[in-house]
């Protein structure tokens, strides 16, 4: 166990709910491991942790949310994780206040938590396949589509891992996105060949 693991535990486990209002603001600290500390730390407390991430960021938005806010990416994420339905408006709002793809995907993943993933489908597609910079962000959006409880999810996934183009790594992520998405759903099996079975470790589907 690492320090930061051992540091995350200890909050959790001697500060608990106490922790909630700290850790959130320690999302807005300059430092990027502060944040992730904080945000691994709130991860954990889960269900505790979900209304007061969920009233804070609903405050920030209402107020008015700054182009590319770190700070309320890192919320939005949490609040994907924690399959928050009632942040799905903020969430769509705020698709037009960042203009980086890894960002956005950050979003696209929260609402395909919460099932809106299809709605994005053409554009995940489009990202994954033909998008010039699709090496630089692929694996995030392999992860998006790995919760998109879609037929379609399927296809375009193994279209990414016959691409000769995409990156062996990306197709990590690819091979991933399929296994997450076979857990969810074992009927999807009948569409993913064989080849790519042999990638899962010939896992054989009921």
């Amino acid at each position: 166990m690492d320090d930061r693991e051992k540091l995350v535990r200890r909050i959790v486990e001697e500060k608990g709910e106490e922790a909630i209002p700290t850790l959130i603001k320690l999302l807005e600290d300059d430092d990027p491991d502060v944040k992730e500390i904080a945000a691994d730390a709130l991860y954990r407390l889960g269900e505790r942790a979900k209304d007061a991430l969920y009233n804070e960021l609903r405050r920030r938005w209402r107020e008015g949310v700054e182009e590319d806010d770190i700070t309320v990416l890192y919320m939005v994420d949490l609040l994907g994780d924690f399959r928050d339905e009632r942040a799905k408006d903020i969430f769509y709002s705020l698709l037009s206040k960042y203009t980086v793809e890894e960002a956005i995907l950050v979003i696209y993943e929260a609402l395909a938590k919460i099932g809106e993933g299809e709605r994005f489908l053409d554009v995940l597609e489009y990202m994954l396949l033909e998008d010039g910079d699709r090496n630089r962000f692929g694996d995030q959006v392999a992860m998006v589509l790995a919760y998109v409880d879609s037929k379609r999810s399927i296809e375009i996934l193994i279209k990414a891992f016959d691409d000769e183009e995409l990156d062996a790594d990306i197709k990590d992520f690819v091979v991933q996105s399929i296994r997450i998405l076979l857990d969810r759903n074992p009927s999807f099996v009948r569409f993913v060949p064989e080849r790519i079975l042999d990638e899962l470790g010939r896992i054989r589907w009921n």
